[in-house]
């Protein structure tokens, strides 16, 4: 049975985050451009055009929220193999192909990126969001990653 690597908050993160952010940011610039007299600001800006502001800023929110979350995949281990989806794709990658576990980055939360001697179907490096715990504590981020570790050595002296 694959033991999961990947975070049960990866389809929160690429899926739904991205429509919440982008659309309270258009709410926002749809409110801004039917009452423009309702946007406080300093003397001598331009409510009208505070929806175009509003629009840009979310597309922008929308862009960065996609590129840290959007592109995680959903990454398992599978004895010597690794499956990786992203919910509607799935492969299978030998975990001896993998060439580098870099992480975790400084974001929140936390990104790992895989790269593989060989392209896979969703290219050569993968990032995914390993599993959180509540609070500050990282425990089950360091046991899914020392698992990972643990197995992609074994694999190597496989070979």
């Amino acid at each position: 049975m694959p033991t999961p690597l990947s975070s049960a908050w990866t389809p929160f993160y690429k899926f739904v985050l991205p429509f919440v952010i982008g659309g309270g940011m258009l709410v926002g610039a749809v409110v801004a451009y039917l009452r423009p007299e309702s946007m406080n600001g300093p003397d001598g800006w331009m409510r009208d055009y505070a929806w175009v502001m509003m629009l840009a800023f979310g597309a922008l929110m929308v862009f960065i929220v996609w590129w840290f979350g959007g592109r995680a995949l959903k990454v398992d281990l599978d004895d010597d193999e690794l499956i990786l989806s992203d919910y509607r794709n799935e492969t299978r990658v030998r975990l001896a192909n993998l060439e580098t576990i870099s992480g975790p980055t400084i974001t929140n939360p936390p990104r790992y990126t895989l790269t593989f001697t060989e392209p896979t179907e969703f290219g050569r490096t993968v990032t995914f969001i390993p599993p959180q715990d509540f609070g500050f504590q990282r425990e089950s981020e360091v046991r899914a990653i020392s698992e990972l570790k643990e197995a992609w050595a074994a694999a190597r002296s496989k070979r």
